[in-house]
């Protein structure tokens, strides 16, 4: 039997949820001596099997076996086996923690097989047109899930560049179009993984918009599994994206199927509903999917990173219930992850939340900016952001001033660039808690704005001071200039007079053209109020004074009887055949 048939047949299995048959598939054949490639394939593949059926010191173990008898030359076997051990190592503990990096121990203190996984991966080059190129892409999407598993995702992109490179195409097809264990005509239903492996790496880098792109291009598949982990791929980028409707009937279907969690992907349903309902804030669904998928009170039958992620869950719902004890007992499980370079980040923000619990924010912020740090460094972004939060919900418990408002400012800004809206929302609840609001958009115009925003806009475009609005308004002259700062800005207006023309663009009406008639130099500057110019600028064009100006817009006002520059500008777009 052929390696190709050999991975055909384990998934087959895996994407069954039936790891256990590909388990009993990899040993029917006793290990061969040194050179029996087949054989220490399998030993490889039985890894991969181990791992999904959360077996994950039998999964390094059989890792370990494959590399001991790896042939120079194969590099198949090589980045194949140096993935599933990888893979492996997410599943437990890191034996040396942070002060050890990611090194393998009793190994060479640099070594790191996630590393030599990806620096191994160029030599699959020259498979990728010949019968192997299946098993180098399937090795390429190994590492790259080892990286994802391991919270990795500088390497997950890494790995995920240096197959293309490689293999002159996607994983999930080659440079000439050709699909993934392609069998009668049709691809392999684990092709659909790979593409969800894609969207899951930009979706936790917090690239959301790119996610969604990609995961409306996941095929369809008759296959249960396969349908189902693509809705709940689904609801975690939309989830992310702010898009609550859809969500939760995406939600809700799934939980109307009601998989059976009982490997690492059908486990993986609930985890991805779970991370996609709390972006919305939905913690108390979140952790219900969460404590399904971890299989026991202490979620053991996660990885790492997805016990430590569950666990922050429980604690988070715990805290929006105002149950201390519960999220003590929760944060406790934790704990003996907090030197974890995989977890480590998680459990820091977890015990920021306890410390907020407690009334204690000064030693929540330290927490708080550790985490950040810590999940900037592998390119955790959307962690990072739910970092940020506490921090600034840290500071402000505190009455700590600074950084914090410009901080959750360029968050929301940022996560507005990427798709991360989920992200925006969480930092805008946060500054409206502290009392601030955050700047419009610019250009968002008229629809970004605030009721008073709106009052102010239409008196800016009148062409009242800042004084006048005040007075009016019963508001003080400070309250007003932000108020004018935010109508610039959502209007992308660098003075009043520009709003005044964006007013008027956006009420044109239905009024009648004027009749009375102007000088030509009267039309030349109801034509430049028109389009948003200043006096100043009004008269440079036409080489008169700025006075001048203003006696010629007070002229154009009292014989067109117009109260504002909007109306100047609103009269002067009703005449028709009038030259742009």
């Amino acid at each position: 039997m052929s390696r190709r048939d050999d991975l055909a047949i384990v998934l087959d299995a895996i994407i069954a949820a039936e790891p256990d048959a590909a388990i009993a598939h990899c040993r029917a054949s006793p290990l061969g001596t040194p050179g029996e490639r087949e054989h220490d394939y399998r030993r490889a593949l039985e890894s991969v099997a181990l791992f999904m059926a959360a077996r994950f010191d039998d999964a390094e173990a059989s890792a370990e076996a494959a590399l001991a008898r790896c042939a120079p030359d194969d590099a198949v076997l090589l980045v194949t086996a140096r993935a599933a051990r990888s893979l492996a190592q997410s599943g437990r503990p890191h034996p040396l923690g942070l002060s050890g990096g990611w090194a393998v121990e009793g190994a060479n203190p640099s070594s790191d097989v996630l590393v030599e996984a990806i620096a191994a991966i160029p030599a699959l080059a020259p498979y990728a047109r010949d019968v192997d190129r299946d098993l180098a892409r399937f090795a390429c999407y190994l590492v790259a899930e080892a990286a994802l598993a391991s919270a990795r995702l500088h390497r997950a992109d890494d790995a995920l560049v240096a197959a293309r490179a490689a293999l002159g195409g996607e994983l999930t097809h080659d440079a000439t179009g050709e699909v993934f264990l392609e069998r009668d005509g049709r691809a392999h239903p684990y092709g659909v993984v790979f593409g969800i492996l894609t969207v899951r790496i930009l979706t936790f880098s917090g690239r959301i918009a790119e996610a969604v792109a990609e995961v409306e291009r996941l095929p369809e598949s008759e296959l249960v599994l396969v349908r189902q982990l693509r809705s709940a791929t689904e609801i975690l980028v939309r989830g992310n994206a702010a898009e609550r409707s859809h969500v939760r009937a995406l939600a809700d279907a799934l939980d109307a199927e009601s998989p059976v969690p009982r490997d690492y992907l059908t486990r993986g349903c609930f985890l991805l509903a779970a991370f996609g309902l709390v972006a919305l804030g939905d913690t108390r669904a979140a952790a219900r999917s969460a404590l399904i998928a971890g299989g026991d009170l202490a979620v053991s039958k996660l990885t790492i990173v997805d016990r430590a992620l569950c666990l922050e869950l429980l604690v988070a719902t715990a805290a929006d219930e105002a149950d201390a004890d519960a999220a003590e007992a929760w944060a406790a499980l934790a704990q003996p992850f907090l030197d974890d370079p995989i977890a480590a980040s998680t459990v820091h923000r977890i015990l920021a939340r306890l410390a907020l619990l407690a009334a204690e924010p000064g030693r929540a912020l330290p927490l708080a900016e550790r985490a950040i740090v810590l999940a900037d460094a592998e390119g955790r972004v959307v962690e990072a952001a739910e970092a940020e939060v506490l921090a600034a919900r840290a500071r402000r418990e505190a009455a700590e001033t600074g950084s914090g408002a410009a901080r959750l400012v360029a968050l929301a800004a940022a996560a507005e660039v990427t798709g991360h809206l989920a992200a925006r929302r969480a930092a805008v609840r946060e500054l409206r808690a502290s009392g601030r609001r955050l700047p419009p958009v610019a250009g968002a115009g008229w629809n970004g704005l605030s009721t008073r925003e709106r009052e102010v806009a239409v008196m800016v475009a009148d062409g009242l001071r800042n004084v006048e609005i005040a007075a009016a308004l019963h508001l003080s002259e400070h309250t007003v200039r932000g108020h004018v700062s935010r109508v610039l800005a959502a209007f992308a207006a660098a003075s009043r007079f520009v709003v005044a023309a964006r007013m008027a663009e956006l009420f044109p009406g239905d009024l009648e053209p004027p009749t009375a008639a102007l000088t030509p130099q009267l039309t030349a500057v109801a034509e430049r109020v028109a389009v948003g110019l200043g006096n100043a600028e009004i008269g440079r064009e036409l080489g008169v004074s700025t006075k001048t100006v203003e006696k010629y817009v007070a002229e154009i006002q009292r014989r067109w009887q117009a109260g504002s520059r909007v109306m100047i500008a609103r009269l002067v777009r009703s005449i028709p055949n009038r030259s742009e």
